[in-house]
């Protein structure tokens, strides 16, 4: 198993681009916990929704390697295996506002 994950993540609204990151990877890590790490140590105008952080709320919504997924219930395990490519996008059936965060109205 690799020690580092290779995260595509959606940057933009409607029009907008993957941009790539490389994050540690982590022993029992969630989607979630990998998006914000990226925004806390290196990028901090990534954009994104999250409230319980306990699989309740479901404001942390994302396509992940294209399905969508509550990200603080994901495992990156769950999704990736032992392989390390990891693509994050916003919902599709909702407006985006920015990066990964949709319009929840």
């Amino acid at each position: 198993m690799s020690t580092e994950l290779h995260v595509e993540v959606w940057r933009g609204a409607a029009e907008g681009r993957l941009q790539e990151f490389r994050v540690p990877r982590q022993e029992n890590q969630t989607v979630l916990d990998v998006v914000t790490q990226i925004q806390r140590e290196q990028d901090a105008t990534l954009a994104y929704r999250f409230a319980c952080r306990v699989g309740m709320c479901g404001s942390c919504a994302m396509v992940v390697n294209g399905r969508p997924r509550w990200t603080c219930r994901t495992r990156v395990s769950e999704v990736i295996g032992e392989g390390d490519h990891m693509r994050i996008e916003p919902l599709r059936n909702r407006a985006v506002v920015k990066d990964l965060t949709v319009e929840m109205t």
